[in-house]
Parts: C-alpha cells; structure tokens; sequence
C-alpha cells in the first residue's frame, strides 16, 4: 500500500499519518510495517538524518538481537537516544555510517545538545555512577517472590474451589492480582537487555516480544500521538484522542471502560495467535508462545481440576489480572484530560522529545514511598519513560536531580493521587476540545539558562 500523503497528523500537519493506523487488527507488525513506508530509512537504520547499516551487529548487540532485528528499516531515533545513558553506543556507531538522508523525519522531537533532554541525560549519566551497585537486587527479589507467590496461588485456587467456594473467590481474586504484579514487574525488564524474567510477562497471556513493540518502541517513544499503538489498539471502544466530532456512545466509556480493562489482555492474547498463524505482516510464533500456556497447564497437572474447569479458573484468572493491570497502567500518568493527545495543539512543529514526555504525563505518585508498589503499578512514572532502561530502585535516587532539572528548565512536573487519576482519565475519554500547549512558555536552553 503507498502512502496516503494527503493524510496528516492533526497536531503535527506538516507530519504524515500512520498508514496502517485504522487499520484492524492493529498489531506490533503491522505498526512496524507502516513505519518501513514513512520513515525514509531506505530497508537500512536511521537515526536523526544519517542511515547506519547495523546488519552485523544484530547477533552481538548487548541489548540482544530482536531490537535490532525488528527495527530495520525504520528510524531508530528516539529507542537510540533514550536505551543508551552511559554512552557507550555513540562511539561505535559512527563505523555502522552509510549515508546521509535528505528527507525530513517523520516525526516531531528533536534531541539538541542544549535542550532538556540531552542535558538531563547527562546529568543523570553522573548521578548514576554514584548509585549503589546492588540496587537492582530488590527488584529482582521482588520479581522471584510473585512468581513464587503465583505458583502457589494458582495451585491454592484449584484446592479451595473444590472444598470452599467463598475461599476459592477470595484465592481466585488474589491470584488475579498477583499475576497483575507479575506482569508489570516483568515489564521492567523487557525494556532492557535480553534477561530471563522478561518471559516471566507472558504468563500474563500477553507476548513480551509484541510489547517490545507496542509499549517500548511506540507507546514509550511517541506517547499519546498518532503513533502510539496502545491508543489505537483499543480504538474504537476507548477512544482518547479528542475529537469534535467524538460520538456520545466513545464518550460513555468514561463508563464502560472496566469491561475493556476486563478483556483488554485476553483480546490480544487471542489476535497475536490468529496473526501469528497466517504469518500475517511477517509474525511468527516463537518457543517464548509457549509460556502463556504455562499457567493452565501447571493448574491441570498439580490442581486436580478437570480440563475444562481449569481452563474456566485461569480464564478468570486472567480477567481479573487484567482488570488490576489496565486500572494500574492506564492511570500511572498519560490519561489524564490535562495530558497533551494527538488532537491538541502542541508547544511548537518540532520540540525537545523529553519535553514532550511531560506533556504527556500527570504522574501518580501515591507509591513513591514503596519500592515494591512502584515496581508492580508503574510507579515513578516519568523517569521511568524518560530512562526505561534503569530499575526502579534506581529511579527513586533520581528525583532530586530530575525535579531540579526541571526547575532550570522551568518545566512543569504534574502529579496526581489515585483518585484523581481515575477521574482524570474518565475526563479524558470524554474530551472534545483540544488543550493549548502553544500558550506555555517557550523551552528554554541550558546554555540560556547558564547566562
């Protein structure tokens, strides 16, 4: 399909819109696929306006081959600039160098030396070094404990559901959430190297290879725009775009909205094996599949439950992980009606991506005094998008030199409770009327701020 040059985003016009973006199913694949047509990559990697062939480096990339692999010809801007904070990887890529492109990006972020990005990641650079080496310790202990605590769980449900029908609720519930825990925890560690409790996400039914796509390479590099699948993958039951003409039945989901928390994960659970089984643009099924049968199969084999009630106790199971992970995700920052969406009118054509990060975020911060609550509901949110490659017990050390960053910069860092959270985002999928973010003042540069 060529590209419809016609169509333009509508806060960036001078940008094109996704290809395949209403496109149904809206899959991972699918979303790379458009971006091969749009970002003049030319089947090659491009970062900023250079072309790199990195052909040789997918079997010894230290992050691991598949964000290498799935990225080719696309450009790789934004994922190069935020997944490498010790600045490793801008010394080696100059020997990848092919070309230079004439070609606009096709996006609207921009990474100056002086702007508040790159100066916040170098300070963060040095602030890093200064951390404890044994940080990321209690994350994993805490990632080891629930999938312990899951096995157990899952096994008590079995039990109980034979003997005790209100114990067997109360088991399934806690079950639910624990799984819900799992899951996010296990998200942290798909962002960065290859690492065996990444595949601890599918247990969940969800693939951490689809994420890796879905969530790490659109949702955390283009939140809330255009090109920001996990919006579009729940279109048109939740839309949060706003839009004039939003139908009254989008805006009652301000309502409805738990029932597609409910089926969010089971959904795609069931398209990325109907795409993965005709091949669809390119998806293929990998051993990893094979963990998000591993939950059933443990209960059958060790819970002494016939098949089919096994398979009704883990389908319930997996509703209500996905109620906790929806509700915990969907109001850990970026749904909130003050948050900039595709739709509203943005601070300028083309300004700093970090920027950008807090326009897009009203960070929930009831759990900042818990590491094992900001690990398992996406807490510590916006270091989180701006540095995903870093643990949260490292984020935590971070604040300070973040909110005084800000500060400089003069940038507004914008929080809520739980409550607020809930009803923000429930305002949002009521919004019509675009926000002006053209109306704050205009970012400044660190090397104004020094004068």
């Amino acid at each position: 399909m060529a590209p419809n040059i016609d169509k333009r985003q509508t806060s960036f016009p001078h940008l094109m819109y996704p290809i395949y973006r209403d496109k149904d199913p809206k899959t991972a694949y699918q979303w790379l696929k458009g971006k091969h047509q749009l970002d003049g990559a030319e089947g090659l990697w491009r970062i900023h306006d250079s072309l790199y062939d990195l052909t040789d480096l997918i079997s010894s990339h230290p992050g691991g081959p598949q964000w290498i692999s799935i990225t080719k010809g696309t450009d790789i801007t934004e994922a190069f600039e935020t997944h490498h904070l010790l600045g490793v990887a801008e010394t080696l890529l100059p020997k990848y160098f092919v070309r230079k492109v004439d070609t606009p990006r096709n996006s609207p972020f921009t990474f100056k030396e002086d702007g508040f990005y790159k100066t916040l990641k170098s300070k963060i650079q040095k602030k890093y070094q200064e951390l404890p080496k044994d940080l990321r310790r209690k994350s994993d202990t805490a990632t080891d404990f629930l999938l312990l605590s899951l096995l157990v769980s899952s096994l008590a449900c079995t039990y109980l559901w034979k003997t005790d029908f209100v114990l067997g609720g109360i088991a399934t519930v806690v079950t639910g959430y624990i799984l819900s825990a799992l899951t996010t925890a296990a998200h942290n560690y798909f962002h960065r190297a290859d690492n065996w409790r990444m595949y601890l996400f599918n247990f969940s039914g969800m693939s951490y290879e689809d994420w890796r796509i879905s969530h790490a390479l659109s949702h955390h590099l283009h939140t809330n725009t255009v090109n920001d699948l996990e919006l579009s993958m729940l279109e048109p039951f939740l839309q949060y775009m706003p839009a004039k003409d939003k139908p009254i039945w989008a805006q009652m989901a301000s309502f409805y909205y738990p029932i597609i928390f409910a089926f969010a994960t089971i959904g795609m659970f069931v398209i990325e094996l109907f795409t993965a089984a005709i091949y669809m643009d390119g998806k293929k099924l990998s051993w990893a599949n094979a963990i998000q049968f591993f939950l059933p199969f443990w209960m059958w084999c060790f819970g002494g439950l016939p098949l089919s009630y096994t398979l009704l106790l883990w389908f319930t199971i997996t509703v209500i992980c996905s109620i906790f992970f929806m509700c915990f995700g969907l109001t850990a920052g970026h749904h909130s009606h003050n948050n900039f969406f595709d739709g509203d009118i943005p601070r300028a054509e083309y300004y700093d991506w970090g920027i950008h990060q807090l326009d897009t975020v009203s960070e929930r911060v009831d759990e900042t005094d818990n590491h094992f609550k900001s690990l398992t509901r996406f807490g510590f949110h916006t270091l989180h998008h701006l540095f995903p490659t870093l643990d949260h017990a490292e984020l935590q050390y971070l604040y300070p030199t973040f909110l005084e960053h800000c500060d400089k910069f003069d940038v507004k860092y914008r929080t809520a409770n739980y409550m607020k959270s809930f009803i923000d985002h429930s305002k949002q999928l009521i919004r019509k009327r675009p926000n002006n973010f053209r109306d704050v003042k205009s970012q400044p540069t660190y090397s104004t701020l020094k004068q």
